[in-house]
């Protein structure tokens, strides 16, 4: 049976920022790929207001892989991440890939960054209106204009209650075997973050040289997802 891999996106983004390339990738090497919207993630570009907690995307994943016939590979990307690390606390799956993830420590200080770093935020942060935010600084995302230029226009609202839920450490251990992927030039995660998110779950850290935070859309995404396959397979 072919090996199955559960995709989870990250804040304004859905299950479009896998199928443009990572889906094509795994699919050819003979995994069977399910990339899910979170709840109010369906329509691209949606400015519609949502209001999950991350609670209820953490239920969401949940439900996606119940009825699965065998607990699957869950990659999960920035907020993806934390939802997959909540997950763990009650679910199960085969291995669990941590994608520019937030880290157990919350998002606390990349919410501080992006503020000092990008006062224009604030007006935004006040209307509780993230997407604002990505739209007005795409480099969060991404670090090719280029890939700017192709992909913002899919990003959608996002729930600021589920935001005010990723400000919160997560207390969790696991014994499922985990991978650690982050970007050196993601700009709402540190390396740091990254390394301390790979000790805290005493996992296996691979840093992608010039990766922006949405490594799945990079210009060479193939470093990712190299990198994921050989862990995998090893």
């Amino acid at each position: 049976m072919k090996e199955t891999i559960v995709f989870v996106h990250g804040m304004s983004h859905g299950a479009w920022c896998w199928e443009a390339y990572f889906i094509p990738y795994f699919e050819k090497l003979g995994y069977q790929c399910l990339a899910m919207n979170l709840p109010g993630h369906e329509e691209k570009g949606s400015t519609k207001s949502i209001s999950y907690s991350l609670q209820d995307y953490v239920r969401a994943l949940s439900k996606f892989v119940v009825n699965l016939p065998e607990p699957p590979i869950i990659i999960g990307h920035s907020m993806g991440g934390m939802i997959l690390q909540r997950f763990l606390k009650t679910g199960s799956c085969k291995k669990a890939i941590l994608m520019s993830s937030v880290p157990p420590s919350g998002v606390l200080m990349a919410s501080l960054r992006v503020i000092f770093n990008h006062l224009g935020s604030i007006p935004f942060l006040f209307q509780r209106n993230l997407l604002g935010v990505f739209l007005k600084y795409p480099e969060l995302m991404f670090n090719d204009l280029s890939v700017a230029q192709k992909f913002k226009s899919n990003m959608c609202a996002e729930s600021f209650f589920a935001y005010l839920g990723l400000l919160i450490p997560i207390s969790n251990q696991t014994t499922t075997p985990m991978l650690v992927i982050g970007g050196s030039e993601d700009a709402l995660i540190t390396q740091e973050e990254f390394r301390q998110t790979a000790k805290y779950y005493q996992a296996k850290l691979e840093l992608i040289e010039g990766g922006s935070h949405d490594l799945m859309l990079d210009p060479d995404f193939t470093k990712t997802a190299d990198s994921i396959h050989q862990w995998l397979t090893n």
